[in-house]
């Protein structure tokens, strides 16, 4: 808790180091005199701890020769010197890594780099020295609320830019990098077995593996990335606790016997103490092969204070081994707390070790009562019933980042688990392990491994296509997740009254304060338009006087599987608490506009499409087609989309394209429906990728008169805001929706050049993300989402 809120505050971090001081030196007192820490007291040196410790660590500056200082997308091409610690992971058509910067244009450098490859080009392995020429480029979130902040995320894995290196960058290697000499070898026993893995065939199966194995899960499509996540199956896909624990659990007792079968040594030892401390050796090295992240380590701690305990004849308590872990966690990395990893994997374990006692008491009653297959009710029972207690624990925390309620948790747990974790998890790494003696053999095993896998997928993608396998929601506010589990804490740590009133006033603050976030805001006269930061893209959300939502296009990346609408415009529409949709509009069929639009007319219930009636049906329109037409969605093409017209109380107008007129012969961009939404005296205009032909028929049929805002046409392109149609409508502001970075140079000089020249405010969701645009009819209000503009080159 205190690192959260020392992320959230950054506040000066001496005075809660002190605190913590303060409160240890008070704690040991307390132990010296005999008498028990309280709760309370450890409870507040931990927080004072973490805040201060992550503070502390916030407020280090960064060294002298940073990437990230260099990391402005500039043409000017340097050359990259730099090591790779781990193995490339596929991506899409080509790969992806992680290195660490060495030198920059011959000058010392630091910084994690976040690599993509070009498609046919050998990435450098893990292990090696490389340099290439390229550009650096900063690494970003897209800045909207609602948002995932993968610039956080990107900074707390080390990463400090990204680049791409393509086939004119001359990637060439230099020998092995400077690691230690375990790091080395690690290094190479994890490439050994990602080449070892491309031998198998190519499929969901193989997928699973390699994320099984090396944890890497960029071979997986999103669709069935997606698809465990709606199950709530993803703990399948990481390399968790349970692999761990599977691991040691196995070769613990595999030692037992065969150590037990030694007499000599069984007389003269302890067989199990001694099992149970080798046994450690495999686990530590799965849990180094598999990138040591914290539910590895966690787990790890954990197994080895159970170790410690049978060794010295202690009793062992999970929960403080629960807690050291997080300590050491913490201690080597501040930052840990701020991963969901990190906070899932130690709810599930907490809501574990609280529920296993009472619920293996209750299963071992209903054995009994349940004749000679009893203990086999009992067991199934038991499981399931900790099963479903794990879901419900981290369902909120889930919901708050992932808004999806997996409906089919239970079966689908019941049926994922003994495949992946029971059948294909112990082939894979007894695969890997005797694959780096005997690679033959374990192939052999992998393939063996690959049924369960790709039974598991199978019955992942088809339960997850079920109309009703999932709910997709808001999701919990901060407020009530810091309710919700302070009222589960109070219910399972107090006693007596207080924890009947304290429980049970938090309880009913949750669901006040629920009902009243849930509830949809109310119509508040006003037109407001919100341009979304969607990278290189366009996506707009209206809502109207009187409340009727629209969303103009969806983003997308082409070549990319990244669901626009899924991750970025939904998780935004909750943000804002709507969850209905009434019109959706794709300004055309290009997938930077079309790529998120499908997940929105899924689930948010929209009646009408509006589109430019030059679909393909290909690729994102195809499933935007597919879902207008499963959802019974009225599509309307200029034809029948009104020219004039009237939504929520919003002036609507079609500009363009022109109704029954052909278009054969015209671009894709400039077959855009042009958009516009007025209140009042203003109008706010959307034109989609529409050419400078275009502008020049637009621009006389614009209205005259009134207060205008311009979403720029083309992102800003060549030839775009050109003369003709500035002067017709003296925009009081143009947006820009383009990428930070992007290599197209948008906007580009001369639109910005023009459009100074008329007075207009010009703002960008490459510098500002989302930008918010409000009136009443009399008044222009703008806001934007970053409170300072962010540097981007390019």
């Amino acid at each position: 808790m205190g690192a959260l809120v020392a992320a959230a505050w950054q506040p000066v971090a001496w005075p809660f180091l002190g605190l913590t001081a303060l409160g240890l030196a008070v704690g040991l007192g307390l132990l010296s005199w005999g008498r028990p820490l309280p709760a309370l007291l450890a409870a507040l040196i931990a927080f004072c701890w973490g805040c201060g410790h992550l503070a502390l660590h916030l407020a280090a500056p960064p060294p002298e020769v940073h990437i990230a200082a260099l990391a402005d997308n500039a043409r000017h091409e340097l050359v990259v010197q730099g090591e790779a610690p781990a193995e490339p992971d596929a991506e899409g058509r080509g790969f992806a890594m992680h290195a660490q910067a060495l030198r920059l244009d011959g000058r010392p450098a630091s910084g994690g780099l976040r690599l993509s490859f070009a498609p046919g080009l050998t990435p450098p392995p893990a292990g090696a020295r490389f340099v290439f020429t390229g550009r650096l480029r900063p690494i970003v979130a897209m800045a909207n609320p609602g948002g995932f902040d993968y610039e956080a995320y990107a900074r707390r894995e080390g990463l400090a830019a990204s680049s791409y290196v393509g086939k004119r960058g001359a990637l060439r290697l230099l020998g092995p990098a400077d690691l230690d000499a375990l790091a080395l070898a690690l290094a190479r026993a994890r490439q050994h077995i990602a080449d070892m893995l491309g031998e198998l065939p190519p499929g969901p199966g193989r997928a699973l593996l390699r994320a099984l194995i090396l944890g890497q899960r960029g071979e997986m499509s999103a669709k069935l990335r997606d698809a465990f996540g709606d199950l709530g199956a993803a703990h399948l896909l990481a390399i968790s606790g349970l692999h761990v624990g599977l691991v040691w659990g196995v070769c613990f007792l595999a030692l037992r016997l065969a150590l037990a079968a030694w007499p000599a040594l069984a007389l003269r030892w302890a067989t199990p103490k001694l099992a149970a401390l080798l046994a450690l050796l495999p686990a530590a090295a799965y849990g180094a092969l598999a990138g040591g992240e914290a539910p590895t380590l966690r787990a790890l701690i954990m197994i080895a204070c159970l170790t410690g305990a049978q060794l010295f004849d202690r009793r062992y308590d999970p929960l403080g081994g629960l807690a050291l872990a997080a300590l050491i966690i913490v201690g080597l990395w501040p930052e840990a707390p701020l991963d969901l990893s990190f906070q899932l994997s130690f709810l599930a374990v907490g809501a574990i070790l609280l529920a296993a006692a009472p619920l293996a008491r209750w299963a071992r009653a209903l054995g009994r009562r349940s004749g000679r297959m009893g203990w086999a009710l009992g067991g199934l029972a038991g499981w399931l019933c900790l099963s479903a207690v794990v879901g419900l624990a981290v369902m909120p925390l889930g919901l708050r980042h992932f808004h999806v309620a997996p409906l089919l948790y239970l079966p689908a747990n019941a049926l994922l688990i003994p495949l992946v974790a029971m059948l294909a998890l112990p082939l894979a790494l007894a695969g890997a392990g005797l694959g780096l003696l005997w690679p033959a053999a374990g192939l052999w095993l992998w393939r063996l491994a690959l049924l369960p896998a790709d039974w598991a997928c199978d019955i992942a993608m088809a339960w997850a296509a079920m109309p009703w396998a999932a709910w997709f929601t808001a999701g919990p506010s901060v407020e009530v997740l810091v309710l919700l589990h302070g009222a589960a804490l109070a219910m399972i740590a107090l006693r007596g009254r207080g924890r009947l009133w304290l429980g049970g006033a938090l309880s009913v603050a949750v669901l006040i304060v629920g009902a009243l976030q849930a509830w949809p805001p109310a119509p508040d006269g006003k037109l407001t338009v919100w341009i979304l930061d969607v990278g290189q893209g366009s996506s707009a959300v209206i809502r109207t006087p009187l409340g009727r939502v629209l969303v103009v296009d969806g983003g997308g990346w082409p070549g990319s599987d990244f669901d626009f609408g899924r991750r970025v415009i939904a998780p935004f529409l909750w943000s804002q608490g709507l969850d209905r949709v009434d019109v959706l509009a794709c300004s055309h069929d290009h997938p930077d506009h079309v790529g998120g639009l499908a997940f929105i007319a899924q689930h948010f219930g929209p009646r009408q499409l509006w589109h430019n009636g030059h679909m393909s049906g290909r690729g994102w329109s195809g499933r935007l087609l597919a879902a207008a037409e499963a959802q019974g969605l009225a599509i309307l093409t200029p034809a029948t989309i009104p020219r004039r017209g009237q939504i929520g109380g919003a002036r609507t107008r079609l500009m363009w394209p022109p109704a029954g007129q052909p278009m054969d012969g015209w671009s894709e961009n400039d077959r855009s429906l042009w958009l516009g939404l007025g209140l009042g005296r203003y109008f706010v205009w959307l034109p989609g990728d529409a050419g400078p032909k275009v502008e020049a028929l637009v621009a006389p049929r614009l209205p005259t008169g009134g207060r205008h805002a311009l979403v720029a046409p083309h992102h800003g392109g060549k030839g775009s805001c050109g003369q003709a149609l500035l002067r017709a409508l003296r925009p009081e502001l143009i947006v820009f929706s383009c990428g930070c970075p992007n290599n197209f140079g948008m906007p580009r000089p001369q639109a910005l050049d023009n459009s100074r020249a008329v007075g207009a405010r010009l703002l960008s969701t490459k510098h500002h993300g989302c930008i918010k645009i409000v009136t009443d009819g009399q008044r222009l209000e703008v806001s934007t989402f970053l409170q300072q503009p962010r540097a981007c080159g390019g």
